[in-house]
């Protein structure tokens, strides 16, 4: 039987209606191992990675390497000050040894030399692009939803205000309803709800590579139910550092249930069951009263 809540009002903000149903943030970090981040500084629609004046060429390239290397697009953008040329990134999230390689363009037609799979796959030749520098992406993107511009656009002042390196406005992140919402690279950690003033508590946890798991939606490396999984993991053990744990394997036992499979520095074996739980069924854009339903789940030793 699926949980159903009452209406909002007219005007209702998604944040607010999230937060007034008591949404878990567990397990709602959309999942991709592979992300493309393009530089793209013209005003950014609902739908801007498939909506945009980008000459067709870029546009088709784009669409057909992200159908290639099974990935996820994203626009940045940044304060431009001097800079001339445009940043292209591209990541590649695992629970341990993400990469993520740079390339600066002086056109976009210099993306159609890459060649995407092998970047992916760490061919030796594009070594030198490799970065670890540390980028931080909030999304800002008002155009799909108020609550990206109302709540990321604070953030992301907050975040300019405390020097953070690396930091760059994005389009949907997903789950705008857990705004504002912001990813890590080359992590891969994707957090919802940080307001201005949780700013100095982010960075600590940045800075000693701990999970601030009240803020945590999940690593996007891994799929919902091992986002839970990991989740619960750590509320039982206190185990925060990034690298505590590894994944190993998803079995499924039966239908709606799994045993999630995590292995500790020290080699000691952990195994997590996640069922199904009731769904959930509300309302995730601001002012829509369109409802809509999201799987939901719960996690045992």
């Amino acid at each position: 039987m699926m949980i159903a809540t009452p209406q909002p009002a007219p005007d209702f903000y998604c944040t607010d209606w999230s937060l007034a149903i008591d949404e878990p943030l567990a397990g709602t970090a959309v999942s991709s191992k592979i992300w493309l981040f393009l530089e793209v500084n013209q005003p950014w629609t609902a739908k801007a990675t498939s909506d945009n004046s980008l000459p067709q060429p870029v546009q088709s390239w784009l669409a057909e390497q992200g159908g290639v290397v099974n990935g996820r697009l994203q626009f940045i953008k940044q304060p431009r000050g001097e800079r001339t040329g445009w940043a292209f990134f591209v990541a590649v999230f695992g629970d341990t040894a993400s990469r993520l390689y740079r390339f600066d363009l002086a056109h976009y037609d210099e993306l159609f030399a890459l060649d995407l799979p092998a970047i992916v796959a760490g061919a030796s030749r594009y070594e030198t692009n490799r970065t670890t520098e540390p980028h931080m992406l909030v999304c800002t993107n008002g155009k799909r939803d108020v609550c990206c511009a109302l709540h990321g656009v604070a953030l992301l002042r907050a975040l300019a205000a405390a020097n953070v390196p690396g930091l760059w406005e994005t389009t949907h992140l997903g789950g705008h309803r857990f705004a504002p919402t912001l990813l890590t690279l080359s992590d891969g950690v994707n957090y919802g709800r940080i307001q201005p003033e949780d700013v100095p508590q982010l960075l600590t946890n940045l800075q000693n590579r701990t999970l601030w798991l009240d803020k945590l939606r999940g690593r996007v490396c891994y799929e919902p139910v091992v986002q839970v999984a990991e989740q619960f993991l750590r509320e039982e053990t206190a185990e925060f550092h990034l690298d505590a744990y590894q994944h190993i394997a998803t079995q499924t036992r039966a239908e709606g249930v799994w045993q999630v499979q995590f292995q500790a520095r020290d080699g000691q074996p952990h195994t997590v069951t996640v069922e199904t739980a009731a769904p959930l069924v509300t309302y995730p854009s601001s002012g829509s009263r369109t409802p809509k339903t999201f799987p939901q789940f719960r996690a045992a030793l």
